[in-house]
Parts: structure tokens; C-alpha cells; sequence
């Protein structure tokens, strides 16, 4: 029975990509037995009897087949397909739910966690990790000079940058707002989690935008701060953010380690 469940319910869920004239015969098949479950359980036993007695030979050994192995086939068949539908009805909604919350937890544009995500990402993490910091330079002369359409452009481009780079399955990114992305790196190397920054770093100051007939080059900053089991967010976003805006004092283009250290290699 859970076998034939099952298979049902991966027809259910395929049921748009059938062909119509295959739609119209499951509408049949659910409709036949709808009506056999109509049939069985709007009559009597006693009218059942009467009923089978009448279009189906007397033969007692005929009308104790009707009584006991049709009727109960029809009643179970019928109890089953409500029971399917209930149970599809409630899957779909609930799909449905879990489709809404994972939209509420992505950032549309960037297609990066929101700020919301990465603060419950931080919140469940089991082991030592690393927040960094991101934060696009002079980004508001992007939008000012080319339009906030290639400042959208910028913002698609370098979280995919940082996405592409950052690709560990326990590595969390986020846009935290605006030009500013978070990264949470969990159990990985200090040393290879700052390589990996700068090497964000170096692929977006490598990339070429065009707006209109002319190109421009946007550069990135970042800062790092360890963020171990018992530390929270707003203490660890707080050293991370001190050493972004450090590098950004430094002259820009540049990623800092915890205590400020610079860790750029090209």
C-alpha cells in the first residue's frame, strides 16, 4: 500500500507535465471511483443487497461476493483516494509555505541570504569560525555616474564573485545590505579563508563593467574577525566592520586580517 502511495503521489506531482489526453483519463479513473464510493456509502446494507440482488444473478454465493468483496473494495478505494487527495492538498501547502520562507530568507537582487538568514546561520553554527566583511568601494559614484541599473549590475557581479569563491558547503554568504556582504567561514584554515578574501578581492578589481560606450573598474575592501562558538554576532560584525573600514583608511583594495594585519598578495 505505501508502494502504491508513493506512485501515486510522483504522478500527482507530474500531473502538470502530462499530456492532456493522460489528464483526462486520471480525471476519469478519480471520477469512477468517486462515484463507486458514492454508490457504496449513500446506501444502506440492506438497499446494497436489494440492489446487487436485482441486476446481479440470485445465486446467494453471487450476492455474498457483492457483500463482502466488492462493496469493501469500493469502500477502501474510495476511503484511499480521499485520503490521497488530503494528504496531497496538505503536501502542496505546505510546499507552498516552505517556497514563501525560503523567499523571505534571499536577497532578490544578489540572490545571496538576506541579513535574516545569515544572523540564524551564525546563530546555529557548532564550531569555531571566521565573519568576514565586505563592502564595495566608492560605490555611490557607481550609481551616481552610470545609473542605479549598473549599480544593480555591480551588485549581481560581485556577490557572484564572492559566492564562486567562497564555495565550501559549510561557507555561509550573505549581502548584509547595500554594497556590504557577509561571509561566515566555519572549520576551515585561517591562512586559506585569507586567501580566499583576497582572492575575491583581486577577481572584482579584474572585472570590466560597461555603461553605455565607456568601462569602469570597481574595487573591494574587506575585514576579518574570528567568531568562536560562545561570541555573538554584534561582537564579532563589530571587529569585522572595524577591520573593513580600516582597509578602506589604508587606501581601499585591500583585505585585513583580525588585528589589521594586511593579507593582500597581489
Amino acid at each position: 500500500m505505501l508502494s502504491v502511495l508513493s506512485k501515486l503521489k510522483l504522478r500527482a506531482r507530474s500531473s502538470e507535465d502530462t499530456p492532456p489526453r493522460a489528464q483526462i483519463a486520471w480525471k476519469a479513473f478519480y471520477g469512477a471511483l468517486y462515484f463507486s464510493l458514492y454508490i457504496t456509502l449513500a446506501q444502506s446494507s440492506v438497499w446494497s443487497l436489494a440492489y446487487f440482488a436485482q441486476i446481479l444473478p440470485a445465486h446467494p454465493i453471487d450476492i455474498l461476493v457483492c457483500i463482502f468483496i466488492w462493496t469493501p473494495l469500493l469502500t477502501l478505494s474510495g476511503a484511499f483516494l480521499i485520503h490521497y487527495r488530503t494528504g496531497l492538498r496538505i503536501h502542496r501547502l505546505a510546499m507552498a509555505n516552505k517556497a514563501l520562507d525560503e523567499m523571505s530568507r534571499v536577497d532578490p537582487l544578489s540572490k545571496l541570504l538576506n541579513r535574516r538568514a545569515f544572523l540564524d546561520a551564525f546563530a546555529q553554527r557548532t564550531e569555531d569560525a571566521i565573519l568576514i566583511v565586505f563592502d564595495i568601494d566608492f560605490f555611490k559614484q557607481v550609481n551616481d555616474r552610470h545609473g542605479h541599473a549598473v549599480g544593480d549590475e555591480v551588485i549581481e557581479t560581485v556577490a557572484s564573485i564572492i559566492r564562486r569563491v567562497f564555495d565550501h558547503a559549510t561557507d555561509v554568504v550573505c549581502r548584509l545590505g547595500g554594497e556590504e556582504f557577509g561571509v561566515l567561514s566555519q572549520g576551515g584554515q585561517l591562512e586559506d579563508d585569507y586567501r580566499r578574501a583576497d582572492r575575491a578581492r583581486a577577481e572584482t578589481i579584474r572585472h570590466e563593467f560597461a555603461a553605455g560606450d565607456q568601462t569602469f573598474f570597481v574595487t573591494l575592501s574587506g575585514g576579518m574577525a574570528h567568531a568562536g562558538a560562545g561570541v555573538a554576532f554584534e561582537a564579532a560584525f563589530k571587529r569585522a566592520d572595524m577591520a573593513m573600514y580600516a582597509a578602506k583608511q589604508r587606501g581601499r583594495n585591500l583585505i585585513l586580517r583580525p588585528q589589521f594585519d594586511d593579507v593582500r598578495e597581489a
